[in-house]
């Protein structure tokens, strides 16, 4: 998105067609505003320039944060401090300092000092949060904030938001999940308020979500919101238990258990938490114990497994079909994982997928068929504190290190047992009927947060299709 001068696109809605006005705006990036907000906005410059001679230039009007959705009326940068101001034709002061907090919450991260204002047009009120408190202001004081302000001078404000630092993960920061440091998006919020509803009436429900859209977060709130209502919740997870799930079992007194230590006496509500990973045996054994005990259930799974893994997988969903009468929430929208690696691990798993032109600046690759200089490359990652993961010997992390966390930097072993099949489908040797490395890699890549090395070892084939994939020949 670029920025705008706010007098600039109140003169064009003022003077142009409504056809040539979206023409005008989408050449900033602009979703298309609605007309009470244009005019609420025109509000707002009227009372700042009877206050003075305002600076109203290098505003984002309307600016979303990648894969967040998390929408700001008014943006502008500066070195010093930024400006926030929210459009409201009316609200209540509660409301206001509620999306304001958010608002300094999602800003943060750019390292300056916030300022945050909402207007109310209704009133012609200025509000400012000052700490945690909502105070009224003067457009003189608005106009001063301006006039101080030293402007950065983005090309695109995207440059300065990374959708990463809004995710929070029970896992890797669970203090921060656990002191509230986090917010839902409108899908979770609304699935959120539909399930407590359900589970209220007695009603099981099942949260379904590909890896980065979100489920975890929204399970994990869900219990920390039964929870700190009173209810007894036992949280039985698919896999052993991750480093995360231990400091909230020791140290804020959660009952994350495994299967073979369920226990669901005197409890009000149980959470099932990577579903998708129990066997039929496991399912069977939940079944009977959640009969036993009448108690609703929320099971939290990845329908899809991973990407092309659909025909190998046990059906678990249908299995909590047929057997539960349960309502079924699904995520859809990609929020966790760099969207660069999910677009990287879709072509990497499937040679015939044309998704267009494409740029993989954080991905490299590096070739070697000597042994010794692999090994000695392989200790300078690990001394350098990049991840190494080797897909195929199952050195730490296997899947179940990798499920559920997120990695900076990544360096990820492809040998040569990997292939192509005819079909253009990335497929492997297994080494065991358990651990599968196309999901060590697929699992591994998706969950790379910013720099990606795929070191490929004595196989010629797989590095030139990373070669011609990085270069996105046509």
């Amino acid at each position: 998105m670029k920025a705008i001068h706010l007098q600039s696109l109140l003169d064009a809605y003022t003077d142009l067609s409504e056809a040539a006005f979206l023409q005008y705006t989408e050449q900033f990036d602009m979703e298309k505003m609605r007309t009470n907000e244009l005019e609420d906005l025109y509000m707002l410059v009227e009372e700042l320039i009877n206050a003075g001679e305002p600076k109203l230039h290098q505003f984002f009007v309307g600016y979303r944060i990648k894969q967040i959705s998390k929408e700001f009326d008014l943006l502008r940068i500066g070195k010093n401090y930024i400006v926030n101001i929210e459009l409201k034709s009316e609200s209540t002061e509660d409301r206001i300092r509620k999306q304001l907090k958010q608002n300094v919450y999602y800003l943060k991260f750019l390292e300056v000092d916030i300022l945050s204002f909402t207007f109310v047009s209704s009133t012609r009120t200025l509000y400012q949060l000052k700490g945690e408190q909502l105070i009224e202001v003067s457009f003189v004081h608005l106009l001063q904030v301006l006039e101080n302000q030293q402007i950065r001078m983005l090309t695109n404000i995207d440059d300065v938001f990374d959708p990463i630092n809004y995710l929070v993960s029970p896992f890797e920061l669970p203090h921060a999940f656990i002191n509230g440091e986090y917010f839902l998006t409108s899908p979770q919020m609304t699935f959120k308020r539909e399930i407590l509803n359900l589970v209220e009436q007695n009603t099981s429900v099942v949260i379904d979500g590909a890896p980065g859209t979100g489920k975890t977060l929204l399970t994990y709130d869900l219990v920390k919101t039964w929870k700190n209502a009173g209810k007894k919740v036992v949280l039985v997870h698919g896999n052993i238990l991750n480093r995360g799930q231990r400091i909230l079992n020791e140290q804020y007194g959660w009952a994350i258990q495994t299967v073979s230590e369920m226990s669901l006496t005197d409890v009000d509500i149980v959470v099932i938490d990577e579903a998708q990973k129990l066997s039929y045996e496991q399912l069977s054994h939940i079944r009977m114990k959640l009969k036993q005990s009448e108690t609703p259930a929320v099971f939290s799974l990845d329908a899809g497994h991973y990407l092309f893994g659909k025909g190998k997988r046990i059906d678990v969903l249908g299995y909590i079909e047929k057997h539960f009468d349960t309502k079924i929430y699904e995520l859809k929208m990609v929020m966790r994982y760099n969207k660069e690696m999910h677009s990287f691990v879709q072509q990497l798993f499937d040679q015939r997928l044309v998704i267009g032109k494409q740029h993989f600046p954080n991905i490299s690759v590096h070739y070697f068929s000597t042994r010794a200089a692999f090994i000695t490359y392989i200790e300078e990652c690990k001394r350098t504190k990049w991840l190494v993961v080797d897909c195929y010997h199952f050195e730490r992390p296997t899947t179940r290190d990798i499920l559920g966390h997120e990695f900076n930097r990544v360096c990820v072993i492809i040998d040569n047992h990997f292939t192509y099949k005819a079909n253009g489908r990335l497929s492997a040797a297994r080494k065991s009927a358990t651990i599968d490395p196309l999901q060590v890699l697929y699992h591994t890549i998706v969950r790379t947060r910013k720099k990606l090395q795929l070191v490929v070892v004595d196989n010629v084939s797989i590095l030139q299709s990373v070669i011609h994939l990085l270069k996105n020949e046509g």
